[in-house]
């Protein structure tokens, strides 16, 4: 955004002035009129000079007529700014100013043309009658002060900053040029580029919450802020100051992916349990100072307000480590608020907190056996015992079981015989009361033992009172009283209230034996 103020209209008295001096000059010597007119003008001077081809852009830009007042009789003595120093002045002027082109509206020709003017006197001084004081110029009332330095003369004008002289008495027909390696400022343009830089201060004045309302990229940053309803608004827009790593669009688009059907948007986070959830992922990317990009080291842990810390990588990028394997990049940085700076990023950051709240629950032993195909003999084993094992096995724990697969329960009652096809054969209290007994023979309580932990010939007791034997020959077997191993093939599967371990047979205690009559 550009942002000048107008210029006062005396300026152009200025030039007319000068135009009201050539005329009224008498030609005493007519001879030395024809040797001026066989010279190059200041302007063609300046035209054929490669170091002044900015200066000659200016003077067109400005588009005041200044080409053809520099090109009239004068006299006029010019301190010429090089091409370098032009190239400064627009460095100094910002982005908005990247050629002479940018001074465009007719208030910046209006400035471009003072600035011309303040480098123009309205007679000839060749650098032996420079002598030190104020030169009054051709911009309205302004003055540029010649200071004597080191044997030789330096250009002063309203900033800090002299104007060396680096070449001196070059002539034209119309006066002289002195080459010089900065654009003089009359006060007027040191307002104006004042004024810039207040203008870039007011730009900043956006907070982190406006900056980011400002970014279309930064949209669902927003939307996330307000629904998870916790004042985070408000925070970020205070005083600060605050760093902020500021996922994109897609990277909360990627999150709500791995989150699955039940979150298609923010607006799914929509209990008080996800909206919490959501502000302590939100606080996970907001740092309590400003950390700059530059302020970043390898390997460096800072705290968020949540309360865990990220990690900066910077292998190959800068690189903002969560409680996951996957980093996220800084894909721009140091975007700067009035309370704070943002860096924007490509994934959403989760702290282990949230992670641990996100992980589907480890479901206890009933409900790990009714996840598991293979178990579903057992269940309905459990239900049809009516001994309020399902309810027990769905208790604190710790237990330890035994589980045998479909096809044990399919071959204990094929050995069973004809009177035993399913497990609702077993109808009777009787019968009820030995498949209790059979399935507590499959229960270790009060201990979670896994595979690991079992020795060869280990007795363990079960819950039914009687033991099991441990065999490791060639394997992990357990040994009931028919004295025929059990292979456990899937060892150690964690339920919430103990392990389950996966056999390929039914055990089978005394007592069962017994009543079965085997």
């Amino acid at each position: 955004m550009k942002r000048l103020s107008t210029l006062k209209s005396i300026l152009l008295l200025a030039v007319f002035s000068m135009f009201v001096v050539s005329c009224d000059k008498e030609d005493d010597n007519p001879t030395d009129k024809m040797e001026n007119d066989a010279m190059a003008t200041i302007v063609e001077t300046a035209q054929a000079t490669d170091a002044l081809s900015n200066l000659v852009a200016a003077l067109g830009q400005a588009d005041a007529g200044l080409v053809e007042t520099l090109s009239s009789e004068g006299p006029f003595t010019v301190f010429a700014p090089t091409n370098d120093a032009f190239v400064a002045l627009l460095d100094a002027l910002g982005d908005d100013y990247n050629s002479l082109e940018d001074f465009d509206t007719q208030a910046e020709k209006d400035l471009l043309r003072d600035i011309l003017l303040y480098h123009v006197i309205t007679s000839k001084v060749l650098s032996t009658d420079l002598a030190e004081g104020d030169v009054p110029t051709a911009y309205a009332d302004n003055s540029v002060q010649v200071i004597a330095s080191g044997g030789t003369f330096v250009i002063g004008d309203a900033s800090e900053t002299d104007a060396n002289i680096t070449a001196v008495d070059i002539e034209a027909s119309n006066g002289v040029v002195h080459l010089i390696d900065k654009v003089l400022l009359p006060q007027a343009a040191i307002d104006f580029v004042m004024s810039l830089g207040e203008e870039e201060e007011e730009e900043m004045e956006s907070n982190i919450v406006e900056l980011a309302k400002s970014v279309d990229d930064l949209s669902l940053l927003v939307d996330a802020l307000i629904q998870a309803d916790a004042g985070l608004v408000d925070v970020l827009s205070g005083d600060g100051p605050f760093t902020v790593f500021a996922p994109t669009n897609a990277a909360f688009a990627a999150l709500l992916d791995v989150l699955g059907d039940d979150y298609n948007s923010l607006e799914d986070f929509d209990t008080d349990e996800e909206k919490a959830l959501l502000a302590k992922v939100l606080t996970y990317h907001v740092v309590g100072a400003q950390a700059l990009s530059t302020d970043l080291s390898d390997g460096q842990m800072i705290a968020t307000v949540q309360g865990e810390d990220v990690t900066v990588s910077l292998e190959g990028g800068v690189f903002i480590g969560d409680a996951t394997d996957t980093d996220a990049q800084v894909v721009t940085a140091d975007v700067m608020a009035s309370n704070g700076v943002v860096h924007v990023i490509d994934k959403v950051l989760l702290p282990q907190e949230v992670l641990d709240l996100l992980a589907p629950a480890t479901p206890n032993i009933v409900g790990l056996a009714q996840s598991v195909d293979d178990l579903s003999l057992l269940v309905d084993a459990l239900i049809q015992a009516d001994a309020g094992l399902v309810d027990v096995l769905s208790g604190d724990g710790p237990f330890t079981v035994f589980a045998p697969t479909n096809a044990a329960f399919a071959a204990l009652l094929e050995t069973l015989g004809d009177n035993y096809n399913s497990l609702e054969d077993f109808d009777t209290d009787e019968e009820k009361e030995i498949l209790a007994t059979i399935l507590t023979y499959h229960v270790v309580a009060g201990a979670a033992v896994e595979s690991g932990d079992l020795t060869d010939h280990q007795m363990i007791t079960t819950v039914q009172g009687e033991d099991v034997t441990v065999s490791l020959d060639g394997g992990v077997f357990i040994i009931d009283k028919t004295h025929t191993g059990a292979q456990v093939v899937t060892a150690d599967v964690i339920a919430s209230n103990g392990i389950v371990h996966v056999i390929d047979r039914v055990l089978l205690p005394q007592e069962a034996l017994d009543a079965l009559g085997h």
